[in-house]
């Protein structure tokens, strides 16, 4: 029978990734109850970029650079690599970025999506080259991060041009 730190740990593992999305939503709801209603967007791309895009690139930041061998496990990349470290890095970057836009507007919620689409666009490319030359469909190549990448830019830049 298994121990329930281990039933967490997997449930946190396999569905921790879409908490951010839950709690986007949620506080989109709330924001929109007190607030205009039409500004529904502006309240959902604060919270994407704050929440959705901030808060989860920390916690991705976060596996890369202290759990990286794991995480390269569930990508179905080598253990070891030192760009582990480094895509950390630039992920704990973008998280800060992220959380910023809730305290900013405008021209830097412009610049947090210019840079953030690059680098997430850039992500899925190398998923989709690593999905054809090696046929990896992990989870964490194939699964939610590929289509989290591919859709949170266009959802950004969408509800960016909305607003």
């Amino acid at each position: 029978m298994k121990s329930k730190k281990l039933i967490l740990k997997n449930a946190f593992m396999k569905y921790g990734m879409y908490v951010p999305i839950a709690c986007v939503i949620i506080f989109t709801l709330i924001d929109i109850r007190e607030g205009e209603t039409h500004n529904w967007n502006s309240y959902l791309l604060e919270n994407l970029l704050e929440i959705g895009l901030g808060y989860q690139m920390i916690f991705f930041g976060l596996f890369h650079i202290f759990f990286g061998d794991k995480l390269a496990s569930f990508i179905g990349w080598e253990k070891g690599s030192p760009f582990q470290y480094e895509v950390g890095l630039a992920d704990l970057a973008m998280g800060v970025l992220g959380i910023m836009c809730g305290y900013y507007t405008e021209q830097f919620w412009l610049a947090a999506i210019t840079m953030s689409s690059i680098f997430l666009w850039g992500c899925v490319i190398g998923h989709l080259r690593d999905m054809v030359k090696n046929k990896n469909f992990n989870p964490g190549s194939a699964g939610f991060i590929f289509w989290w990448g591919l859709l949170m830019p266009i959802a950004m830049i969408a509800l960016y041009v909305m607003y």
